[in-house]
């Protein structure tokens, strides 16, 4: 199902390459070491040959389970922050977009797209 509705879905929105994301993200509000993150380690979730965009919802559009995008979270604070501890913070909304997503890092994180890391 989620094959079908990911060609079907990048028929319709065009080619996507990297430099669309990154302009649609950062007008989104997105750090560009988050928007780089992203672009990579959502690749997989998406069938070729659709990409990633900003209103993307993750559960209910590319079919995402939770626990997979909660890995993202941890994968990215480890990623950028080692072996610092997790910080508490508010949860991701229920089906949150990839821009969503993004600003939800980057607050993580403690960055902004003014002091991006």
């Amino acid at each position: 199902m989620s094959r079908r509705r990911h060609h079907w879905l990048a028929r319709k929105r065009g080619r996507v390459e990297y430099e669309r994301f990154e302009r649609a993200m950062a007008r989104s509000f997105v750090s560009p070491t988050t928007i780089r993150f992203l672009w990579r380690e959502l690749a997989p979730f998406y069938h070729a040959p659709l990409k990633p965009l900003p209103n993307d919802r993750l559960e209910s559009q590319i079919m995402i389970d939770r626990p997979e995008i909660e890995g993202l979270i941890i994968h990215f604070w480890r990623s950028m922050r080692g072996g610092d501890p997790l910080p508490r913070f508010s949860p991701l909304n229920i089906d949150p977009t990839v821009a969503e997503l993004g600003r939800h890092l980057d607050l993580m994180a403690g960055w902004t797209v003014r002091n991006a890391a």
